[in-house]
Formats: C-alpha cells, structure tokens, sequence
C-alpha cells in the first residue's frame, strides 16, 4: 500500500509540471479472454480503480491530444485467494471536442494505451514468472470513448479498450485483455 500511495505522489508531483491538466479516479473493470489453441475461450473478469493524470493539448481548433499517466489497481477472488493486479498506463488519446451549452462540452476521443504490469499475483503464485503464470508484462490497447466537460473544471468521462497483443507467453495459448473505465476527473 506504501507502493501505491508513493506513485499517486509522484503522479500528482509531475502533473503539477502542466498549466492544464486533468486529475481523475475511477472504476475500471478488466475482462481477460484465454484460449488455448481448438478450445473454447474462458472470461476472467476483474474490478478496481484507476488514478490518472493527463494533459489535454490543442493541436488545432477544437482538436486536442491528451498524453497521460495512470495507475490502476484491480482485484478478484481467486480459488478462495485474492488476486490482485497492479500497472502502469500511458494513454495517448486524440479527442474533438463540441458546445453542447456554455457549461458543458462534449469530447470524444481515440486513442493508444501502453499498459505495463507490476503486480499480478495472489499469496502463493505470480503470473508474471515463467515457472507459475508465463504472462507478459507489457500490452497495447486501442479504444476510445467520451467525455463531458462541466464549467472547464470537472470531466466525466467513459471508455472502453481493447488489447492488441497476446499476453500470454505460453505456446498455443491466447489471453486479450479488454478494459472498460468510468472516472471523474478535476481540471486545474
């Protein structure tokens, strides 16, 4: 928990580096698909929450990129175990925006996420190590979603991702991840 509460910090220390950036938490929940090869597939579905920071930068008119940095915490029980999940995210998301009102904007953005694993374990077994779980620590995901902007000061904001990459190591075996999120963000 130390862990966790050191690389908020961290991440609230280099988003302050921005004059216009977006802190947000949220729910996210991850569905991991497996399937061997001729078999069909298993879902594994797992909650938690997600903590962000991004800067939304103009390129031209209401056209926007948004670089960001994130951590995300998801957890399910396991055989009577809990198993717990902990990364790193990098989204690169493009994003229009529209005037619904004077208070509220409309954006909908696409984009690339660079997902990194820490943690991916219970009490007695990491998936990571080739010996146990034989799974990679790295992913892409590409998706998209939309926000809503309220007074320039607060985001709602709603995805959906889907991974590229086989994240399973082992041979004749595929796992894709795909990652729904829901957050509310503050504007600074």
């Amino acid at each position: 928990m130390k862990k966790l509460l050191v690389l908020a910090v961290a991440l609230l220390t280099v988003g302050s580096i921005s004059a216009q950036i977006t802190y947000s938490i949220g729910y996210l929940s991850t569905s991991s698909k497996a399937q061997a090869k001729g078999a069909t597939s298993n879902t594994e579905t797992m909650n938690g929450i997600t903590i962000g920071v991004d800067d939304n930068i103009n390129l031209t008119g209401d056209f926007y990129v948004a670089p960001g940095i994130g951590i995300d915490l998801s957890f399910r029980k396991m055989n009577g175990e809990t198993l717990k999940k902990f990364g790193l995210y990098v989204p690169v998301d493009f994003n229009y925006g529209f005037n619904l009102s004077s208070d509220i904007k409309l954006s909908v953005f696409a984009g690339p996420t660079f997902d990194l694993g820490l943690i991916y374990n219970t009490k007695d077994y990491d998936f990571y190590k080739k010996e146990e779980g034989n799974m990679s620590r790295f992913d892409i995901l590409l998706g998209g979603g939309a926000w809503l902007t309220f007074q320039d000061q607060y985001r709602l904001q709603i995805g959906y991702k889907a991974g590229l990459l086989n994240t399973s190591k082992t041979d004749n075996f595929t796992v894709k991840n795909n990652i729904f999120s829901i957050s509310l963000g503050y504007i600074f």
